[in-house]
């Protein structure tokens, strides 16, 4: 019981961190949110996530409270920016510390070595891709508007929409990357806050990761650290390219698939559900 009670402490502790983090990315642009209310956006859109495909209802999620929701309600470029801007802290984090974690442990995870090489790799692609998209519109918005100019006079896409409705999407799109160009020069001048957003990140998942080895010892299993480490990183690295609402099939199945090398098969349901 202790050590469930400790897990929950855990994650009560995560959340606040969190809360904190975005506050923290949200003063980077010269905004203001108050701790509740970071606490909630926190909260409601990783729901939101946990219930869409990719985990895409986040970032919509967290634009919209940003924008709307607050008491000090901010422009949707920035809303935007500030939304974006903490998945891709997320990624840089996991990009730079996962292949490290990795290939420090990799003799515990032999049997799994290939695997879980591809699923890593598979990973940072696809990160660095969209972290060349945010580099791409916002050191050079010029060539993001080309691309998108390009992409808007293609025979397929008039065949989706009426001209006049497919402008007035394009030129809000438009809008929106010269107004989060705008905003980034806001994390230059804030460098610091970021750096801090950077580190409450690390913290954040250094304590989530530490809520499994806690269960599996309140079950009293025996284990092995540095693997049950590494099994999250990869898992939770992937989790949101799953297709499935949230990843949430593939989490507990994955979840499970992990554990089951040390987790009894009569605990592993309780394990997972908690």
């Amino acid at each position: 019981k202790k050590y469930l009670f400790f897990a929950f402490i855990l994650m009560v502790f995560a959340a606040v961190i969190d809360a904190l983090r975005i506050k923290m990315t949200v003063e980077a642009v010269n905004e203001k949110i108050t701790f509740p209310e970071a606490l909630k956006v926190y909260y409601i859109s990783n729901f939101a996530g946990g219930i869409t495909p990719f985990f895409s209802g986040t970032l919509p999620t967290q634009i919209y409270l940003f924008n709307k929701d607050i008491k000090n309600k901010m422009t949707l470029g920035k809303a935007t920016m500030v939304a974006t801007i903490m998945p891709l802290i997320k990624t840089l984090v996991f990009s730079t510390f996962a292949p490290i974690i990795f290939f420090s442990f990799k003799k515990t995870i032999t049997n799994y070595t290939i695997l879980s090489a591809i699923l890593i790799n598979g990973a940072i692609l696809i990160s660095l891709f969209f972290l060349f998209l945010f580099i791409l519109a916002v050191k050079y918005p010029e060539k993001m508007l080309g691309i998108i100019f390009k992409i808007q006079h293609l025979p397929c896409i008039s065949k989706f929409s009426r001209k006049e409705q497919i402008s007035h999407l394009f030129n809000r799109v438009i809008l929106e990357i010269k107004e989060f160009h705008k905003s980034f020069s806001l994390l230059k001048e804030n460098w610091i806050k970021l750096l801090l957003s950077t580190l409450y990140t690390i913290i954040f998942w250094g304590t989530f990761f530490l809520a499994s080895p806690l269960l599996l010892r309140g079950f009293n299993l025996n284990f092995n650290f540095s693997h049950v480490l590494v099994m999250q990183v990869i898992f939770y690295f992937i989790l949101p390219f799953m297709p499935t609402p949230g990843g949430s099939g593939t989490a507990e199945v994955g979840f499970a698939s992990l554990f089951s090398f040390f987790v009894p098969l009569h605990l592993l349901g309780i394990f997972v559900g908690a």
